[in-house]
């Protein structure tokens, strides 16, 4: 229902060749490429401050140089898409807010009449000042990570991090926001369901409601099924209730993910992931930037969409998806938790 609401809006405002393209890519029409991606990730650092046993960056994986995004870089990125795309979503493999010019980035994505949303862990509001420019960027959404209801829960998984700064950085952030009397950005508390917090649910659901939140959302721990220690991580990570899961259990009990793999995939209609380096790839599985399609920092963002490279990779997952490492590994196209069962408006 929300993307048919977009449709609509956009087709209100004139955005006509963008609302097809979200219609046919909602209706499974992808036999051309109807329009340039309106849906865009801009990673802004591949840096972070934590180490999180999941993720690549955190557990010293990540085989890409450390690099901050320069703001001229950015805008140059920025005034390329601003045309076709709606929405910019600044994160990837790092913490966004590491990047001092994250908030000046942001007014110039906004200034163009961007909607931009981004995701932190939450140690960087520790500043009034900074705080206030965070506000003042425009920001419409940030998602902030809080794993635990204390700091023994949080820094099983988010290693390094501090329970009271970010519990102080919410409400930092929500008392700024209202004595500038902004409605933006709307605070959504995130909490990753996992084997040692997962009693711990509701708990922060009420937490985040008194802390000031907008929105709580619950999800389960995502982890690389391709990895060699996913086993290991399996058993030490995943709650014990796989019924909101992407996983589940074969008849051996062994974990694998929900569902057969299909040969479709929206993403690589309607989206791109732009790292902080200026490489172009499909999607936030390709880690390890497997599927380099360009370069944005030397080649139009609208031509290496529509290169032979990025078509040949279509038409593989159209003909055999379960051929490509990135695709096995993701849930997409296999199995949807539904909004309702993770996603709620606080009141």
């Amino acid at each position: 229902m929300y993307k048919f609401k977009k449709v609509i809006a956009l087709l209100k405002k004139g955005r006509f060749d963008t609302a097809l393209s979200i219609l046919c890519t909602r209706l499974g029409i992808n036999s051309r490429i109807h329009h340039p991606p309106y849906l865009i990730d801009i990673e802004p650092t591949n840096a972070c401050n934590l180490q999180c046993p999941t993720c690549i960056t955190g557990s010293g994986n990540m085989n890409r140089p450390k690099r901050m995004m320069r703001l001229e870089e950015f805008k140059r990125i920025i005034d390329q898409v601003k045309s076709y795309a709606i929405d910019i979503q600044l994160y990837g493999y790092g913490e966004p807010f590491l990047n001092k010019e994250l908030p000046k980035m942001i007014r110039y994505a906004v200034d163009c009449g961007l909607y931009v949303g981004t995701g932190t862990n939450g140690e960087s509001f520790k500043d009034d000042e900074f705080c206030r420019e965070v506000v003042n960027s425009g920001l419409h959404h940030v998602v902030i990570c809080l794993d635990g209801a204390d700091q023994e829960t949080l820094s099983k998984y988010r290693v390094n991090s501090n329970f009271d700064d970010i519990v102080a950085g919410i409400q930092r952030m929500r008392q700024i926001r209202d004595s500038l009397k902004a409605k933006t950005p709307i605070l959504e508390v995130q909490f990753i369901t996992m084997k040692h917090n997962q009693h711990q649910s509701k708990l922060i659901s009420d937490y985040a409601k008194k802390l000031g939140a907008d929105v709580f959302c619950e999800k389960t721990v995502g982890i690389n099924i391709t990895a060699q220690n996913f086993n290991e991580l399996a058993e030490k990570f995943l709650p014990d209730d796989l019924s909101k899961s992407r996983y589940e259990k074969d008849e051996d009990g062994n974990i694998q993910l929900k569902g057969e793999i299909s040969n479709y995939c929206p993403r690589v209609y309607q989206s791109l992931v732009i790292n902080s380096d200026g490489t172009v790839v499909p999607c936030c599985y390709d880690e390890h930037s497997d599927f380099i399609m360009g370069n944005v920092f030397e080649s139009d963002l609208a031509d290496i969409w529509r290169n032979e490279k990025y078509q040949a990779f279509r038409d593989q997952i159209k003909k055999d998806r379960h051929s490509i490492i990135n695709c096995r590994k993701c849930s997409v196209g296999r199995y949807k938790i539904g909004t309702k069962n993770r996603l709620k408006e606080i009141d």
